[in-house]
């Protein structure tokens, strides 16, 4: 298996497997209740006696549904605004958010692509068209619009996470790592890019670095578990066993070790 398949499968292999979270970091969504989400809605106490003002009122109250993750409401609100004749980026990329979120992955490609046409340099635009061409399978396209918005965002912690996973999956892992590590450099404490970084690192056979960004990102069961994921990666059985054992050392309960290693057994015994 190579090329795109391969790629896309090995996607698939580490968004089930690991025990601590890893892959692509998505747009916030702070939650309803929290001050964050509060904020969204103090638009309500503004003037809206002018058009203008009342459509960035009506932006602001769906860019709140949308981190929220209430997508269908969010999707309501913006057929609202279009139907009151708003047109600006802005709403059609926080429509895409929802429209991905929904899994109406090809309506906001285009609908993103639509924003990046009229404003070239929209980072998060670029950022957000690279995730839903990822949901695609489209593994070029987004990672050149992910190279786009690193050009306009070279420290933005998410877009150097999304593309050094991307670029993992293409088979460029040297420069993953240096994506990862920049991330990291941005966000010490994502879990999420000393995972990444650890997966990386593993494909590279450099273990101990490997084995340090697991541990840095989460408990020693945890750690031991993702190695003996990345080890099953390259085809290395035996190193796999070795490490799911460690994660039971370390965790008795741990259930998703424990399957690894059961599965691995029979294979070894059938």
């Amino acid at each position: 298996m190579s090329g795109a398949p391969r790629a896309m499968r090995m996607m698939s292999v580490l968004r089930r497997a690991a025990t601590v979270v890893t892959g692509l970091a998505l747009m916030g969504k702070p939650m309803m209740g929290t001050p964050a989400f509060a904020a969204q809605h103090e638009v309500l106490a503004k003037d809206l006696s002018q058009p203008e003002a009342r459509a960035t009122a009506q932006l602001d109250v769906l860019q709140g549904l949308v981190d929220a993750g209430l997508v269908a409401q969010a999707l309501g609100v913006a057929t609202d605004i279009r139907a009151a004749g708003v047109k600006s980026p802005r709403l059609d990329l926080l429509q895409a958010r929802a429209m991905h979120a929904q899994g109406m992955t090809t309506q906001a490609a285009d609908m993103l692509r639509g924003v990046v046409k009229k404003q070239p340099r929209n980072e998060e635009a670029w950022s957000v068209l690279g995730l839903v061409l990822s949901d695609a399978k489209d593994l070029g396209g987004a990672t050149a619009a992910l190279e786009h918005a690193h050009r306009l965002a070279p420290r933005d912690a998410k877009v150097l996470n999304n593309l050094g996973y991307l670029l993992m999956a293409k088979g460029q892992t040297q420069r993953a790592v240096e994506m990862f590590s920049a991330a990291i450099v941005q966000a010490p404490s994502s879990a999420r890019s000393r995972n990444n970084l650890g997966f990386a690192l593993a494909r590279l056979e450099r273990d101990g670095d490997a084995m340090a960004a697991f541990g840095a990102a989460g408990p020693e069961a945890d750690a031991r578990y993702n190695m003996g994921v990345a080890c099953e990666l390259r085809g290395d059985t035996a190193s796999a066993l070795t490490n799911y054992q460690a994660a039971l050392s370390a965790s008795a309960d741990h259930k998703p070790a424990a399957a690894a290693l059961a599965r691995l057994l029979h294979l070894g015994s059938s």
